[in-house]
């Protein structure tokens, strides 16, 4: 399953609350006593000619629908619950490839889903205004089986100005080595691991600057170790022909080979800036850097227009540029007689630029936009209050281009 690279795809999430700091107000219980359920339904389309399932050649065409719901559950005025929890369902043409292959044809009917679910317990101490959070997760899809634990620690100035966040993160994918084809069963379906191992240590610092101001800085340092090579993307090297029959090409495919351990470092900014009570400014600029060779620079810029009290229309453009890793070699280039001790042609590894422009829109009404019987407490009422739609066209200098759309229904029991 092939998209965006992982340095760009990887963004820091945004910490900062989307209206601004005041300072810290004393809160009664009721203010904490609705649980929020938002909805969200992304549809993710690409295509593009430089599938790693084909040894850098031919479709990746895929087609993702993700389902997922965000609960958030206050315990009392001090504690809360997060869970997350959906599915992937993806169908590629790409993996379609994984057991039999042509340059020239491919369908998209290889299909799978992948589930997920996440939670997260935080709380904020009473007495210094410092919060803490604790997270676990779990995922599964035919061929990965992945989970996750980790937490933070917070602390807040007495004014709620400023915060100094630190967390980390571990995860563990346990992989089925699935193999092209024509590999197994040979001396070529060597990979010697089937774990793959994550740990995240970040920093993040917020500040509210002035009125109209707030800044802040991120960095995470990531190590990753095991299986980071992906069992079923092929390499030809120098002694294969695009012109070549596929059978031959089929004796001449190579696993894709990568170094078993890797050392990821993401920096970042972001900068919101109120240009009025209407207008905001949005910026964002990361610079990541990795032991594999690979540099990278992602900018992007956000303009939040209230066009009513209930309405706010949001353009965005965000870009994209990176270097390749120093074992990328595009199909035919790795030398055969000289073989190198890691490559890989998968194009997520290369040099490339990208852009991606949409629009977000959202209704929020102050009073909601429809109230219904909670099927959860009886007595109650509960508030459909928000929906949102967000449409973004993602283009690569390699080709790879894609149409993202999400749909957010925001509820409140």
């Amino acid at each position: 399953m092939t998209g965006f690279s992982q340095t760009d795809k990887n963004s820091i999430d945004d910490k900062q609350e989307d209206s601004r700091k005041k300072v810290k107000t004393k809160k009664s219980p009721e203010d904490f006593k609705d649980t929020e359920v938002n909805f969200l339904f992304n549809y993710y389309e690409q295509d593009g000619d430089h599938s790693p399932v084909t040894g850098g050649m031919g479709t990746e065409e895929l087609d993702n629908v993700a389902p997922s719901f965000v609960v958030h559950v206050p315990l009392d005025s001090l504690s809360a619950v997060d869970l997350n929890f959906g599915v992937d369902i993806y169908s590629s043409a790409s993996t379609d490839n994984i057991d039999y292959f042509d340059m020239e044809k491919s369908s998209a009917s290889s299909k799978d889903a992948r589930a997920h679910i996440n939670m997260a317990y935080s709380h904020t101490l009473a007495k210094s205004g410092n919060a803490y959070s604790i997270l676990g997760g779990f995922s599964s899809e035919y061929d990965v089986t992945s989970f996750n634990f980790g937490g933070s620690y917070t602390f807040n100035s007495e004014d709620q100005n400023r915060s100094l966040t630190l967390d980390a993160l571990f995860m563990n994918d346990s992989w089925d080595l699935l193999y092209p084809t024509e590999i197994r069963g040979t001396n070529k379906a060597n990979l010697s691991d089937d774990t793959r191992t994550t740990l995240k240590f970040g920093l993040s610092y917020s500040q509210v600057i002035n009125k109209r101001l707030q800044a802040l800085f991120s960095a995470e340092v990531v190590s990753q170790s095991g299986l980071l090579s992906t069992p079923f993307h092929r390499v030809f090297f120098d002694d294969a022909n695009i012109n070549d029959d596929m059978a031959t090409l089929r004796g001449l495919s190579n696993v894709e080979k990568l170094d078993d351990s890797r050392l990821k470092i993401p920096i970042s900014m972001r900068w919101n800036y109120y240009l009025s009570d209407f207008v905001r400014l949005k910026t964002f600029y990361r610079f990541y850097t990795d032991s594999w060779g690979i540099s990278a620079h992602t900018a992007s810029i956000e303009l939040p227009m209230m066009v009513s009290q209930s309405f706010i229309v949001s353009p965005f453009f965000r870009y994209h540029t990176q270097t390749a890793a120093d074992d990328f070699y595009k199909f035919g280039q790795a030398s055969a007689t000289n073989t190198p001790e890691f490559y890989t042609s998968d194009y997520d590894l290369s040099d490339f630029d990208s852009y991606k422009v949409g629009v977000g829109f959202q209704y929020s009404p102050v009073m909601g936009i429809g109230r219904f019987k909670s099927p959860f407490r009886k007595g109650k009422v509960a508030q459909f209050k928000s929906v949102g739609l967000r449409a973004a066209y993602y283009d690569r200098s390699d080709g790879l281009n894609a149409w993202l759309v999400s749909l957010n229904f925001g509820f409140t029991f």
